[in-house]
């Protein structure tokens, strides 16, 4: 029941977002501008796309190998593109997350240590992210003359401070297992205490963490470059400081929990930023409309990868 609450709000402030800001634009003038779209741009927007995922199944590894379980890149890759196909019917990432470390856990079969893997690999892009769109509010904050930019991004950057000192010590989690009578569950326990020998491999190599957090940043810049490749297919021509100054903070905007896939969010972020900066109306529609179409479409690719998975042999790498 609650569940169905908080998707039903989320699906309000979607359609809400949505038939606020596109209730003036003709979306007959959408469509046409989207067939002007500059294909030339279109290959290397798909390149970098698929840049970032063998970023980020890269940093996937990372993590495995620190937890003594070898996974050949090409099935992180598969499993990877699998989950973000996954995503399209599933909330947020989690549904992609939750079938990443139920297929590389069926491969190593080291449950908790795959699932470590895949929280230490979402955690270390947030926290880029969230310092990204730190560095990006300051510019943010000036450029509009409002310290209100500075609020969230500082928040999350306190958040992950926090979360990353909890990692470094289990005794706060044991304390809430006890408080909360879940430490009775000694499956449970077993598997806390396996996340946390993980979690400790993982912050005492520091060669890792620098690993981890170079891709982590490249990731963000290409996402940065990918969506100034579309605003540039469209014909405009903001410079790319801009796009580096906002697109972190857009990104941490649909990354919030209060829509809908970040639709409406995501699209009132663009028209909001990039409209005081001299693009047009019509332009940071389409772009906001391009770049869910991009998600989607890549996540449909992905759709090809996941019935490559339910149609070769299970992999038989063991830990």
């Amino acid at each position: 029941m609650r569940r169905n609450v908080l998707i039903a709000i989320k699906c309000t402030i979607s359609i809400s977002l949505i038939l606020f800001i596109y209730r003036n634009t003709p979306l007959n003038q959408i469509a046409q501008l989207a067939l002007e779209i500059n294909i030339a741009y279109l290959a290397p927007i798909g390149l970098l796309l698929f840049a970032n995922t063998l970023v980020s199944a890269a940093k996937w590894q990372l993590f495995l190998k620190a937890d003594e379980v070898e996974i050949p890149l090409w099935d992180l890759v598969v499993s990877y593109m699998s989950g973000t196909f996954c995503n399209l019917f599933l909330p947020s990432n989690i549904g992609g997350d939750s079938y990443r470390i139920y297929d590389i856990a069926k491969q190593s079969r080291q449950a908790a240590r795959s699932a470590a893997s895949v929280f230490g690999d979402r955690l270390s892009g947030f926290v880029a992210l969230v310092m990204l769109s730190f560095v990006s509010s300051f510019y943010a904050a000036a450029r509009f003359d409002s310290l209100h930019f500075l609020i969230i991004p500082s928040l999350l950057l306190l958040l992950f401070m926090v979360i990353l000192l909890l990692l470094a010590n289990q005794k706060p989690f044991n304390k809430l297992l006890q408080v909360t009578g879940l430490s009775r569950i000694e499956a449970l326990v077993r598997v806390v205490d396996k996340l946390f020998v993980s979690f400790s491999r993982y912050g005492t190599d520091r060669q890792l963490l620098f690993r981890v957090m170079f891709l982590s940043f490249a990731f963000q810049v290409s996402v940065i470059t990918v969506v100034y490749l579309m605003a540039r297919s469209l014909g405009t021509s903001i410079p790319f400081l801009y796009f580096s100054a906002f697109v972190p903070i857009i990104t941490l905007m649909e990354a919030l929990p209060i829509s809908i896939y970040g639709i409406g969010v995501r699209d009132y972020g663009y028209v909001f930023f990039f409209t005081q900066v001299g693009m047009g109306d019509l332009q940071t529609r389409t772009l906001a409309l391009f770049f869910m179409a991009t998600a989607v479409c890549y996540s449909l690719i992905g759709g090809l990868f996941f019935l490559y998975k339910l149609w070769s042999k299970p992999s038989s790498n063991n830990t």
